[in-house]
């Protein structure tokens, strides 16, 4: 596996690039990248310095290519072979003929990141080399263009052994932020020059991100109209990007709106962002017809926004968790000049929601799409166990902290450890149970409202005398979107005394999150089945959940949203997942999936 760590650069070095690389993705490197590697072999043997070589050392999607490592320091090297480059506004060049992420600002995202997540607490500096053009020159980073000027970089910084390699290698990237903490940060600082706000908290844009964002304010500045939808992954920075596209269109002045259907995501992005910058946060499906996806939405943006803004036209509107938009909402949505839609197929939760590829390339016209590859915020090792635990396969959680409790209660005592070492935690069961009390939102009182403690309002005895640091367990449902889910999200309520849906869910994060398997779905005959009588989700109405669980035509569609539910609900954690199963049989079986 990536990286490869070398005492010194050999002729055997190539093959060990190549072997790890197959290793690491399953696949052959291209022709191109085993060229660079090539010259990039050749270049150190010429430089021939005593430091251990780390070479592609991964930093969450991307891979720096070069780290020397000392034993407090340590100097990330970025090499370019590039012939000619030319810079093309903000953070992008073109190089060789093709677009690329500005070097300087790659540079510094791996240095930011490192020192900021890296679990060592080396310091790490970054170099660039470009060996092959002097087109480039930057204020932003230091760059060097011979093999002796390397070296003489390097000259300040005392050699290491291999053993001071492994331990950046053997160190984790770990993330700090959480994405409210982290919109909230941005806001902040200053709204100009957003992707450079984020670069400098270690949360800059991969090259993937930056495509997209420039081709969109490229697009505004021609006028087009057009629509652009980008898939990714749980963690891939989608809703990072959303709000980056929006501030950066705000900022250039451009009328833009950013448009959720998650009534709880929308009110903490709101608080996040203030007043002023959220004004047109918007939604864009309601169920009162005034959505941006809705009829009424011309009428009622005419009467409530027109009159007040000298400039009516909508330039932008980012849709972010598109996949939850209804067929109607997606014909009627692309009320800006250009539309951007984010969205992951694998994150569908009712049966009437049609945000997929194959609707959106169905109902809107003039489409450039996009893919973000990678996941951000967990490895991409643990996304694939959690897809094969729910396809009943077996599967290796890698270093992800993943466990299974055989009692809550020990479940709390972890997830209270994690936030006495200064971690956010969080709490999200499943749909069953109890179905929540909108007439009584915030009261203790009604049985609709506890999903975790006794009694419960489907009978459930579970918990039936069971207590907690010396009192009965009890666990309410989050209710109130305004006030409580954005204070829980900000750790401002007691996360083990409230849980929130998959519904509270989608679209934040938590350190760690304890996941309460409901009696829902189920390991029975060697497979996973529907079990409709604990579920209480009736969202949707006649596409709701419990609906198509009752329905035994419909039970296989059942089945599917059922597994997006608990993919989304098992990849909230940004550095563990701590699972708690109400059905003794689903945890026995899913701990013999576990390898």
């Amino acid at each position: 596996m990536l990286p490869v760590i070398l005492k010194a650069a050999t002729d055997e070095a190539y093959n060990n690039l190549v072997n790890e690389y197959i290793e690491t993705y399953n696949e052959k490197p291209s022709i191109q990248q085993e060229n660079a590697w090539k010259k990039l072999l050749d270049l150190l043997q010429e430089l021939n310095v005593p430091h251990p070589i780390i070479l592609e050392y991964p930093i969450f999607t991307e891979r720096a290519d070069i780290i020397f490592a000392d034993k407090d320091k340590a100097v990330v090297v970025e090499a370019k072979g590039w012939r000619s480059v030319k810079k093309l506004g903000d953070n992008v060049v073109e190089a060789d003929g093709e677009l690329h992420l500005d070097p300087c600002y790659q540079l510094n995202n791996y240095v930011y990141k490192l020192n900021f997540f890296h679990s060592s607490n080396l310091k790490f500096k970054g170099l660039l080399f470009l060996y092959n053009t002097r087109d480039y020159s930057s204020e932003e980073c230091k760059t060097l263009r011979t093999i002796e000027e390397l070296r003489n970089e390097l000259k300040n910084l005392p050699s290491g052994d291999l053993n001071d390699a492994r331990k950046i290698v053997d160190s984790k990237l770990m993330l700090k932020h959480t994405f409210i903490e982290l919109v909230k940060k941005v806001k902040e600082k200053r709204l100009k020059d957003v992707s450079k706000v984020l670069l400098s908290t270690g949360y800059g844009l991969t090259e993937e991100q930056m495509r997209v964002l420039k081709d969109v304010l490229d697009s505004l500045a021609k006028g087009e109209r057009k629509n652009f939808i980008i898939q990714g992954e749980s963690g891939s920075g989608k809703s990072l990007l959303a709000i980056t596209l929006y501030l950066e269109a705000l900022s250039r002045g451009y009328f833009a709106i950013l448009a959720y259907k998650n009534n709880r995501l929308i009110n903490a992005v709101r608080q996040a962002l203030g007043r002023e910058l959220s004004s047109l946060v918007m939604f864009y499906s309601t169920g009162r017809n005034i959505g941006i996806g809705e009829k009424g939405f011309d009428e009622w943006f005419s009467k409530h926004i027109k009159s007040k803004e000298s400039k009516t036209d909508i330039d932008l509107i980012v849709f972010d968790e598109a996949q939850r938009m209804t067929d109607n909402v997606i014909r009627n949505s692309p009320k800006g000049k250009i539309n951007v839609y984010f969205y992951d197929d694998s994150q569908v939760l009712i049966g009437n929601e049609a945000g997929t590829r194959e609707n959106l390339l169905k109902y809107l016209q003039n489409v450039s799409e996009y893919k973000l590859s990678s996941p951000f915020r967990e490895p991409k090792q643990y996304l694939e166990f959690v897809r094969k635990i729910l396809q009943g396969e077996k599967a290796k959680s890698g270093d992800f902290d993943f466990k299974i409790f055989d009692n809550i209660t020990d479940m709390f005592n972890e997830l209270k450890n994690e936030k006495n070492h200064g971690m956010k935690t969080a709490l999200i069961c499943s749909f069953t149970e109890s179905e929540g009390d909108n007439n009584n939102k915030t009261s203790w009182e009604s049985t609709k409202n506890i999903r975790i403690g006794y009694p419960l309002q489907s009978g459930f005895d579970l918990y039936k005398g069971m207590k907690y640091e010396g009192n009965e367990i009890k666990v309410k449902w989050l209710m109130d979107e305004e006030t409580e889910y954005p204070r829980y999200w900000k750790g401002e309520l007691d996360s083990l005394k409230y849980c929130s849906s998959v519904y509270g869910s989608q679209g934040f994060e938590a350190d760690y999150v304890g996941v309460v398997w409901g009696r829902d779905l189920i390991w029975h005959n060697g497979e996973w089945i529907v079990n409709p009588g604990p579920i209480t989700d009736y969202v949707g109405g006649s596409s709701s959940l419990k609906k198509l669980a009752n329905n035994p035509k419909k039970r296989d569609k059942a089945l599917l949203l059922l597994k997006n539910r608990y993919y989304i609900m098992l990849t909230r954690g940004i550095r563990g997942v701590y699972v708690f199963f109400e059905d003794i049989g689903t945890a026995k079986a899913v701990k013999g999936l576990v390898q």
